[in-house]
């Protein structure tokens, strides 16, 4: 009797919607985890994009850094040859002033007149 009786209550019920009683609930939350799965699965995509993006920047980073600091040390190499031509040339300016000076002394001493006994102007040689 009591079966009769369930079975009266499902066929008016019907038998459908105490099935989809039970097992909606699930469905939903089975079609929200998928949903979050394949949010997830973006986000996941999304950051890996990013971090590759940011490892190739941090790449460039790096060559850029390494580049710079050569081209510091070039520039530092040239500065050291500036002054190594500098110091050459102030000995160079210093050598022409002595000889200008010792020019200009004996340009002095100098006889116009080549080859006489008066000498003009005299020496003391």
């Amino acid at each position: 009797m009591e079966i009769d009786l369930i079975n009266t209550i499902i066929s008016v019920i019907g038998g459908g919607t105490l099935v989809a009683a039970f097992t909606l609930p699930s469905a939903i939350r089975k079609a929200k985890a998928e949903a979050r799965s394949a949010d997830l699965d973006n986000l996941q995509k999304a950051c890996d994009g990013w971090k590759a993006l940011a490892d190739e920047r941090q790449e460039e980073n790096t060559m850029q850094r390494q580049r710079i600091a050569d081209l510091t040390a070039q520039v530092d190499a040239r500065y050291v040859d500036i002054g190594t031509w500098r110091d050459r040339c102030a000995l160079q300016q210093e050598e022409i002033t002595e000889l200008k000076i010792y020019k200009a002394t004996t340009e002095m001493k100098l006889c116009v007149v080549r080859n006489c006994e008066k000498r003009d102007p005299p020496s003391g040689f």
